[in-house]
């Protein structure tokens, strides 16, 4: 059952870009508006997106509760509705709060989980192996990717791990690599089982990673901004190569518009004002002094 699981996920992901979806606040910023959900899920899958990743880093998951996130996740569930895939992440700094996030995403039966490597303290393999087989366990009908950002997490996921984990656990079905190193990425893709998926990460080069071989992409401004990650995904499928060159420089213009330490409240200003409405980031971050979305949409 779970070999058919992730080879349905591998179709249903590859050749396109499933966007890293913010997560709608209230007025103050510190709380899920579950109720804003529908309309972001409905811009997304009318853009012609695969899929959606939730709770993770442009969702701000891990700046939010269990108990939040929980909700976070049915509500996403319920706005999706079936109509394309939904993955969840569930990766946390502590293991119970892991496992318990785990277990309430299993039994709303998502396309897939997926975890973060622990953040901030370091840790060797053998207990990152621990950490990423136990979440396995608690789930083991539903495929697991796995969430490798080092420069973000301050843990990630090495060869000799990720070989470790493919070997042991019956679940895996690949990873999200969001490195900004494109041999680093092109040594896991090269590491990966046929089988799996290898979804690119890192937006500024993601035309070079589906090159290599990932077979789609997840990305944050796509939650945003999704039309030309939908095109771009689409080109290289269709072999459109030159085509896709162009698709990329545009797409790293829009990604200078929206500098990295500021890229959260951009997203969710260009959102809003495109008529999704999905409140503030989660503070001490801030939104934006001025309106992105016209830059862009001049851009477009």
């Amino acid at each position: 059952m779970i070999v058919e699981r992730v080879a349905g996920l591998k179709k249903m992901l590859s050749g396109g870009v499933t966007p890293a979806m913010v997560t709608p606040t209230t007025a103050d910023g510190n709380h899920v508006n579950r109720a804003a959900l529908p309309r972001l899920v409905d811009f997304l899958y009318d853009a012609g997106v695969k899929g959606l990743f939730v709770g993770g880093t442009t969702g701000e998951g891990l700046l939010f509760s269990v108990e939040e996130r929980k909700e976070l996740h049915e509500g996403a569930m319920a706005a999706a509705d079936g109509r394309f895939p939904i993955l969840l992440h569930i990766g946390a700094n502590r293991m119970d709060d892991a496992a318990a996030l785990t277990a309430h995403a299993a039994s709303l039966n998502p396309a897939a989980i997926v975890a973060i490597t622990p953040t901030y303290f370091g840790m060797d393999d053998d207990a990152l192996f621990t950490y990423f087989n136990s979440i396995a366990q608690i789930a083991d009908d539903v495929p697991l990717l796995l969430y490798d950002i080092p420069h973000m997490a301050g843990n990630g996921i090495g060869i000799s791990l990720f070989k470790r984990l493919a070997a042991k656990v019956p679940n895996l079905a690949g990873a999200k690599i969001s490195r900004p190193d494109a041999q680093a990425i092109r040594r896991l893709i090269d590491a990966a089982p046929e089988h799996m998926i290898i979804l690119a990460g890192n937006e500024a080069i993601a035309l070079g990673s589906l090159a290599l071989g990932a077979n789609g992409m997840i990305s944050g401004l796509a939650t945003a901004v999704p039309e030309p990650f939908v095109t771009l995904t689409k080109q290289i499928a269709d072999g459109e190569l030159a085509a896709a060159q162009q698709t990329q420089k545009l797409i790293n213009r829009l990604l200078a518009l929206t500098p990295a330490k500021r890229r959260l409240g951009m997203i969710k200003s260009i959102l809003n004002d495109r008529g999704v409405p999905v409140g503030k980031v989660v503070p001490p971050r801030a939104m934006p002094e001025t309106a992105v979305w016209p830059q862009m949409k001049a851009l477009l």
